[in-house]
């Protein structure tokens, strides 16, 4: 289908307030296509909220609300293309910034431009439907999604929730909230400037990065985890398994784990700055040096250890901050 067919197939609702008054104008298009199981959507967006839901069915519906923010006349809408593209089982969606003249930018740098134009996309998919969004400015959520998904936003809270095949997400700015998702494969996260909330996640590997702000894990199921912070603590709760791999490093901030009575696991532990407190006694040394220690003062270098029979490898690392590991509920 030619991009002259998709625009002219589009339903168009325009929403304009009275004559001068430029804040505040919208236009909404509409677009509903069907579409096959195992289906891939692909949007981009720059300004705006954009809300992807997983629903039961074969259409994938979008609504896209272009909208006028500050000074200008009515056709500074005209400046955003809405661009549709069906290739197969996969739809592109974009959100195309048209240049602007030379007397427009002009007129913006003077106070007398067309202001500024944002494009909020509410979309609902098949279940089953791969999902790939890229935002530059603007929250994004995605709920009840079955198939691959894959998120990167610039600057916005993303929020997450319900899916089965969570791959990948990167965060430059903004707060990230993930709930109740699952990946057969492994799971990456990475955050620049924000904190990073998971709450109940199955993969067999979570790999998580940040920058500058605190993670918390929760209700984590995984064999391999290896979570890394620069600036900011990070704290897990879940089980580990018997042939699992559990790797925590900080430079600057605490780590906290949580783990169900009666856990083992082989500790390695170090830290510049910092000390360890365990609720599950640790042996070290071996021999008629071996002693059970829960506390470990500030300023121990390396420390190796068993506790609880052994288990999965722990490795915990910080340069300025403490390690404690507890024994409570997981979620």
């Amino acid at each position: 289908m030619t991009r002259p067919a998709i625009r002219s197939a589009l339903v168009a609702v325009v929403l304009i307030g009275a004559a001068g008054a430029a804040a505040g104008q919208t236009e909404e298009l509409v677009r509903t296509i069907r579409m096959e199981p195992g289906g891939w959507l692909t949007l981009s967006n720059i300004s705006g909220e954009t809300t992807v839901t997983g629903v039961v069915g074969d259409e994938l519906t979008i609504r896209a609300t272009k909208r006028l923010v500050g000074r200008g006349g009515a056709e500074s809408l005209d400046r955003v293309e809405i661009e549709i593209e069906e290739r197969g089982n996969r739809v592109d969606v974009e959100s195309r910034y048209r240049r602007r003249s030379l007397r427009q930018s002009l007129g913006n740098l003077f106070g007398g431009g067309a202001g500024s134009v944002t494009v909020g996309y509410v979309v609902t998919v098949p279940r089953g439907t791969g999902v790939t969004i890229e935002s530059v400015d603007g929250d994004v959520t995605v709920e009840g999604v079955e198939g691959e998904t894959r998120i990167e936003v610039v600057n916005g809270d993303v929020r997450l929730a319900s899916l089965a095949q969570l791959v990948e997400v990167e965060a430059v700015s903004g707060r990230v909230q993930i709930t109740d998702v699952s990946s057969d494969d492994a799971m990456t996260v990475e955050t620049i400037s924000g904190s990073l909330d998971m709450d109940t996640v199955r993969a067999p590997r979570l790999e998580v990065e940040s920058v500058s702000g605190a993670v918390a894990l929760h209700g984590v199921e995984s064999r391999r985890v290896e979570v890394e912070t620069v600036s900011g603590s990070a704290a897990f709760s879940g089980a580990l398994a018997a042939d699992g791999r559990y790797e925590f490093e900080t430079h600057s901030g605490g780590i906290r784990l949580t783990v169900p009575e009666g856990t083992g696991f082989e500790l390695e532990s170090e830290s510049f700055s910092g000390g360890l407190r365990s609720a599950i006694p640790i042996v070290v040394g071996r021999g008629d040096r071996a002693r059970q220690v829960t506390v470990f003062e500030h300023g121990s270098r390396s420390i190796e250890g068993v506790a609880g029979g052994g288990g999965g490898r722990l490795e915990l690392s910080t340069f300025s901050g403490d390690m404690t590991i507890e024994v409570g509920p997981v979620r």
